[in-house]
């Protein structure tokens, strides 16, 4: 899989070759957190919902205070990414206290 970053009209390649695996990929944004926009600081990986709804790749908050979870696929992401993604978004609005 390529990473690529958008700004405006310009999409450019950031790394040329694939990741080997899914954690390569994670541990390559952890190192490389400006790729997120510059403003989301990450405080904790493969982190536990304590629920059925699985374990988010990455928790952060964004320089406004705001939550920020983060979910990669080392893959072409489809349509069924979004409940995957809609529930830990619910989890963290109706958790706000296990996040703390």
């Amino acid at each position: 899989m390529k990473l690529y970053w958008k700004s405006g009209e310009q999409t450019r390649s950031l790394v040329e070759k694939p990741f080997p695996s899914e954690l390569d990929f994670e541990e390559y944004i952890s190192d490389n957190q400006d790729l997120l926009g510059g403003d989301v600081h990450i405080i904790h990986r493969q982190f536990r919902t304590g629920s059925k709804q699985g374990i988010p790749d990455m928790l952060g908050v964004d320089q406004d205070g705001r939550v920020c979870i983060i979910e990669l696929k080392n893959e072409e992401a489809r349509e069924d990414i979004l409940p995957q993604a809609l529930g830990y978004a619910i989890w963290a609005e109706t958790n706000p206290d296990s996040i703390r």
